[in-house]
């Protein structure tokens, strides 16, 4: 597999970004299977982008809305639209999307659309499902994952769900020139391919604020020990008052950690998005399981910094032991929280990458409001399929 990822500025002159978009991929060679790759930011004309693409390219491009973007031409981008084009012979790629689905009929579209692509794959097994999703709040990140895990039967499972500028309602997905307000955009990739996945996350727990949840329901979190969730976060000195606690816990997060079903250990960063004050009951951005140890967490730039060159040059150690297979391509997505932390000063993260990232290997990217990515046990070796939050996650085939 080959791959060229482009990047133009003019995401308000469309006429003019397609055409540089174009005049940038000239000279790359299509084999027998493609299909194009879209981060632009949220206030793109996405459904007269597709369409202009749709006319100028033959095969299949799908898209995501992003606050900001990674690109291997500019780094870190805060405007703009990147075209990341992948092509094999020895590889096929499905490309589709779900109809936009409800918190009522999202399981069944998610699967219906995997099974769909499956039989696209020209015979092939599905070695690695590309996604982007619309959030929706009332559907926990983790249930999204678990019914792709369960169809798929384990495979990789990799993307997140796309952002805006904190709007919330700009944020879309692109298959051609259809643009989908809820649902997911969705890849399979079979035949000759080797995924490396990782995600990393670097933060330092506060030790006074250990518990153990004792009353939760998916993302909302009743107890902790004796103590509801209101109450154990007054007792620790935090101000619940705020209009927008997202916001305020931005800088400190939860390290969750819980058992998995088959016994294996598990720790993820989850973010509080809202207070239920009737119920005493926090809300998070994705699962909190009963029998979990929730820490308070602290973030800092020197964090950021550190975890990215932690996920990628462990990626590159897995790549150089492959020897037989040529890795060209790679995919980053990574949580909004931490380009916040930055204040918009991001040349630590994308130093991170840019720096370690081989010349052979060309990427993309986005900032997200939610990550999907494979996490390995310590104990076990074994991969899980998991949604993050403030988490880097890295992609490499």
């Amino acid at each position: 597999m080959r791959s060229i990822a482009v990047f133009t500025k003019n995401m308000d002159d469309l006429d003019l970004g397609v055409s540089e978009l174009k005049d940038k991929l000239r000279d790359f060679k299509l084999a027998k299977n493609s299909f194009g790759l879209i981060f632009a930011h949220s206030e793109t004309d996405f459904e007269e982008l597709g369409t202009r693409l749709q006319k100028e390219f033959d095969f299949p491009i799908i898209g995501a809305s992003a606050m900001s973007l990674f690109s291997g031409e500019e780094g870190y981008a805060k405007e703009g639209i990147s075209f990341h084009v992948f092509t094999a012979d020895d590889c096929s790629f499905a490309v589709g999307m779900t109809e936009e689905y409800t918190e009522d009929n999202y399981k069944t579209e998610i699967k219906r659309t995997y099974n769909s692509l499956k039989k696209d794959l020209g015979g092939w097994r599905p070695k690695l499902v590309l996604t982007y999703g619309v959030k929706n709040s009332k559907i926990p990140g983790d249930e999204v994952v678990d019914v792709l895990d369960s169809v798929g039967g384990g495979i990789p499972i990799f993307g997140g769900f796309c952002s805006d500028n904190f709007e919330f309602n700009e944020c879309c997905v692109m298959l051609n020139s259809k643009v989908h307000r809820a649902g997911l955009v969705m890849v399979l990739f079979g035949g000759n391919i080797r995924p490396v996945l990782k995600g990393e996350f670097s933060v330092d727990t506060v030790a006074d604020f250990v518990e153990v949840v004792t009353e939760s329901d998916k993302n909302v979190v009743y107890k902790l020990g004796n103590k509801t969730m209101v109450e154990a976060l007054l007792a620790a000195g935090f101000d619940l008052e705020g209009e927008n606690l997202l916001m305020q816990f931005v800088g400190s997060p939860f390290l969750v950690t819980y058992t998995a079903p088959d016994g294996d250990e598990i720790q993820v960063v989850r973010h509080l998005d809202c207070i239920d004050f009737e119920k005493e009951a926090g809300v998070f951005l994705g699962s909190v399981p009963k029998g979990a140890s929730i820490q308070l967490a602290m973030f800092s730039r020197k964090d950021v910094a550190r975890s990215v060159a932690r996920a990628i040059q462990s990626a590159i150690v897995d790549v150089a032991n492959e020897h037989k297979y040529e890795y060209t391509s790679a995919i980053i997505t990574s949580c909004v929280s931490r380009l916040m932390s930055f204040s918009n000063d991001i040349v630590d993260e994308t130093r991170g990458y840019t720096s370690v990232v081989p010349p052979s290997i060309k990427f993309s990217g986005m900032y997200s409001y939610g990550e999907f990515c494979p996490k390995v046990s310590p104990a076990s070796g074994k991969m899980h399929n998991c949604f993050h939050n403030m988490t880097f996650t890295f992609v490499v085939f």
